[in-house]
């Protein structure tokens, strides 16, 4: 058990988690080197913060999220990093594995390279609150109960906001398109 420090335990869960942890700190801020480091910040907060942790408040995995969130909030906030454009060409190969793996036709993939690299664009252009919805709901597939308790919001403001985002993200997403064709 993490709680009692057991080196074993935070291992396992290290490697059941980092994936969908770093994804979710990369999508949210879109910065491959603070995302690695509010990956390891997230670790150790959880490492020290492990007898904190109650089962009666929420399940674990949004136990996970909320200290992810409450770091990149708290990190974010501090105004030293803007939210910048990734550009999915500065990602190596095992980082692009974290973020979707795929096993497609070359063609194929470079289509789904140049979408994703769009709507990683058009999340950025959303404000944050709106982005951690989207992220939390579509790309970490949580429920939106989870997710209020991860955001200690009401689900109705959450299904709210989800709604908004992803209008806005079609607005963006069209936008591209529209310059595309124009060009």
């Amino acid at each position: 058990m993490v709680i009692e420090r057991n080196h074993q335990a935070f291992k396992v869960l290290y490697q059941r988690y980092e994936i969908s942890i770093y994804n979710f700190i990369l999508r949210y801020i879109g910065n491959r080197e603070l995302s690695q480091d509010l990956l390891q910040e997230t670790f150790t907060r959880i490492w020290c913060a492990a007898h904190s942790f109650n089962a009666a408040k929420g399940n674990f995995k949004g136990w996970l999220f909320t200290i992810a969130l409450n770091i990149i909030r708290s990190e974010m906030s501090k105004k030293r990093y803007g939210y910048t454009y990734l550009d999915i060409n500065e990602i190596s190969g095992s980082e692009r594995k974290l973020v979707q793996p795929t096993h497609e036709q070359p063609d194929k993939k470079v289509e789904h390279l140049e979408l994703e690299d769009k709507i990683q664009q058009a999340l950025l252009k959303l404000q944050p609150f709106l982005r951690e919805v989207i992220i939390l709901k579509h790309f970490q597939q949580l429920k939106f109960r989870e997710i209020a308790q991860i955001t200690n919001t009401p689900v109705g403001t959450l299904k709210s906001r989800f709604h908004r985002a992803v209008g806005l993200l079609k607005e963006h997403l069209m936008q591209v398109k529209n310059d595309y064709a124009a060009s």
